[in-house]
């Protein structure tokens, strides 16, 4: 039998969705400092083989300590939260990782982030080149 879990996953208080010049994305309603989580969310594996169109924009890489890995190698995950919602800066302030032992993806800030202050993701090089445009860089 499968051990349920009663625990609620994490999302931190002071952060809220609104409207900016990308559409959305999640910002700051006080000081939050580095290293603090912002969000435990559960993903969907995707095949990379399967994934295409937009879809394509909302996935992120699988990290493993084991480059190996049959999960980092064939398979992206969907964010079933924000996740999907951060935008990119290249001066991001948060990052992620997989927590393969809960099947979540963690969002944690890396540096502080100022009330009113939009959390960015940085997307990578390879995201932009295989689009063939360059980012607008958030602020």
């Amino acid at each position: 039998m499968t051990k349920l879990s009663s625990q609620p996953l994490f999302r931190h208080p002071d952060t809220v969705v609104a409207p900016c010049k990308f559409g959305h994305g999640v910002f700051a309603t006080e000081n939050i400092p580095a290293d603090t989580t912002i969000e435990e969310c559960h993903y969907l594996r995707i095949r990379k083989e399967d994934c295409s169109g937009i879809l394509d924009d909302y996935v992120y890489s699988m990290d493993s300590e084991d480059e190996d890995s049959i999960e980092a190698s064939e398979f992206y995950s969907f964010p079933l939260g924000w996740g999907s919602i951060f935008n990119h800066s290249d001066e991001h302030n948060i990052e992620y990782w997989h927590d393969i032992e809960r099947d979540l993806i963690i969002f944690y800030t890396i540096k502080d982030v100022a009330s009113g202050e939009q959390l960015f993701i940085n997307y990578g090089d390879d995201w932009w080149e295989t689009r063939e445009c360059k980012p607008d860089n958030g602020q």
